[in-house]
């Protein structure tokens, strides 16, 4: 796995960043998730979702499940990849997950606006000395 470009970040070991290849990575502790970049709405969805239900039993968007386990964890599955979450934990990557997809709906480019457009700093230009004068 090459470098990754932080998007969020809500501890060590726990991020969503961009990779190379132009997809973004879920890292959760060890795992590393790939995520696609149209799908990290769906994700939200799923998990606000299931903060608004109240936690139902089981729930399923796309390739995305969360299910309760015997042992009273949480089970995220994307695709064949399950991560076994706390309620804390859930939360936590709900509030990155939502982070991430509220960063990535951002324009581009927040600079400010100046006379030339977007994207365009403003250059200080100092006056030439000698006999061109306006």
């Amino acid at each position: 796995m090459g470098p990754i470009a932080t998007i969020v970040q809500v501890a060590p070991g726990r991020l969503i960043g961009l990779a190379e290849d132009g997809d973004m990575r879920l890292i959760w502790d060890n795992a590393a998730i790939r995520l696609p970049m149209f799908d990290l709405s769906h994700l939200a969805t799923l998990l606000e979702t299931w903060a608004m239900e109240e936690e139902l039993p089981f729930l399923r968007r796309g390739y995305y499940r969360l299910v309760h386990s015997a042992d009273g964890q949480i089970q995220l599955w994307l695709n064949g990849t399950g991560l076994a979450l706390s309620r804390d934990d859930l939360r936590s990557l709900t509030a990155m997950v939502m982070a991430a997809s509220d960063e990535l709906g951002q324009p581009l480019c927040r600079q400010p606006h100046s006379p030339l457009g977007l994207g365009y700093r403003p250059l200080t230009v100092t006056p030439r000395a000698g006999k061109y004068v306006n």
